[in-house]
């Protein structure tokens, strides 16, 4: 009895063994499938992952948009601007100077001047009224940061003609120093037929003060 026990436990041992061997290899025989269509998907996408135009035209009409040049308004604007800018700085550079008789500058001769010598005061004139003008003027002589005249020269009458024109004061003002040297400030004026006393200006309406020196 229990030899024949054991014999139908090895039989049905081996049934066993034989369904799961059984089992196993109809299994893997379904997997077999679904390996290949896995595999199968890339070869039918590749076509439209890497699809490239193969008409001539398409190349070259897309190779001629990538190469195309900029536009050449672009290049030609800037000269443009750039002219108008540089004609309008012209335009304002030279404005017209209203008429009138103006006094530009003033020189003192010598320089310095000397302690107790008459120095020489020229004036450059500019008359843009067209004719020639006849003014009553003169030099005044300033202190440095004072209101009140140090001195005069003279007044003298004189005609001053259109464009520009220098004239020299008559020199009999003079002024003494010993220590050191003494800062002072020449300007020009004029009296109209009411006796009242103006200053020449410039054109751009500053008046034409010029420091100098008399020295010991």
């Amino acid at each position: 009895m229990r030899h024949s026990h054991t014999a139908s436990a090895r039989i049905g041992g081996r049934i066993f063994c034989f369904v799961l061997v059984t089992s196993i290899a109809l299994s893997a025989c379904r997997a077999v499938p679904t390996s290949i269509a896995l595999t199968a998907t890339p070869i039918v996408t590749l076509p439209t992952t890497t699809a490239i135009p193969t008409d001539t035209a398409t190349r070259v009409a897309i190779a001629a948009a990538t190469d195309a040049p900029e536009p050449t308004a672009t290049r030609t604007a800037t000269p443009a601007r750039r002219a108008s800018i540089g004609a309008s700085q012209r335009a304002t550079a030279t404005p017209s100077i209203p008429p009138g008789v103006y006094a530009t500058a003033i020189k003192i001769a010598p320089t310095p001047a000397q302690s107790d010598v008459p120095p020489l005061f020229t004036v450059t004139f500019l008359n843009t009224t067209g004719g020639a003008k006849r003014y009553r003027w003169f030099v005044k002589i300033y202190q440095q940061d004072q209101p009140q005249s140090f001195g005069e020269t003279p007044k003298t009458d004189s005609d001053i003609p259109i464009h520009t024109t220098q004239l020299t004061a008559v020199s009999n003002w003079k002024t003494t120093t010993v220590v050191q040297c003494l800062f002072l400030i020449a300007r020009v004026f004029w009296i109209d037929e009411n006796n009242q006393v103006h200053e020449f200006s410039k054109p751009d309406g500053n008046n034409p003060a010029t420091g100098f020196y008399v020295c010991p």
